[in-house]
């Protein structure tokens, strides 16, 4: 019984091993990562803008779209 225990154990460990440095791999490429990040956060701020808009019922709709076609164009200035 003792050895059936000690086999587990050790598949247990191994796939343990196993999948630590997998995820490890995919963790240590890095490849691509501030583009996304820059993505994200344009998206953050447009749709933070958008909820700006709609909280204000037309009273600011000028001033978001104002602040949008800014953030829009610095966001377009990143990429050259």
């Amino acid at each position: 019984m003792k050895n059936v225990m000690e086999k587990v154990v050790n598949k247990v460990n191994n796939g343990m091993m196993a999948l630590s440095a997998r995820v490890k791999g995919y963790t240590n490429n890095e490849k691509g990562v501030s583009t996304i990040e820059w993505v994200g956060l344009a998206a953050v701020i447009v749709a933070l803008m958008f909820a700006i808009a709609s909280a204000m019922d037309g009273q600011g709709g000028g001033i978001a779209s104002a602040i949008v076609s800014k953030i829009s164009s610095m966001i377009s200035e990143i990429g050259n």
